[in-house]
């Protein structure tokens, strides 16, 4: 069975929502601005100087998050189109923007 056979768009969509949200959560508690450029890199980076709080197992917490969602993006990647998985893309990232605002950064902030 492969992962195109065992999720839907719909589940996919899902799997993401989750991670994408506790990713959220995480750069709430370090105050990271994860939607500022660069941020995301330093993050992965390992650089805890991009946080307004320190809070050192959340910022480790976010780091892997951000792992494991490129993982899950490369795996819907494989498993659906290239246009269903930009889909979901966007409306994780548009779900998310709505309901965390302007408290990760980003344009207009």
């Amino acid at each position: 069975m492969t992962d195109a056979d065992r999720y839907t768009p719909h589940e996919w969509e899902a799997r993401l929502a989750e991670i994408d949200l506790e990713i959220a959560r995480q750069a709430v508690i370090c105050k990271v601005r994860l939607f500022d450029p660069g941020v995301v890199e330093r993050v992965l980076a390992n650089d805890p100087q991009v946080c307004g709080a320190a809070h050192p197992v959340a910022f480790m917490t976010l780091r892997a998050l951000l792992v494991m969602h490129y993982a899950e993006g490369l795996h819907l990647a494989q498993a659906l189109s290239p246009e269903q998985a930009g889909a979901i893309a966007h409306e994780v990232r548009d779900a998310l923007r709505r309901r965390i605002g302007r408290q990760l950064g980003g344009a207009g902030t």
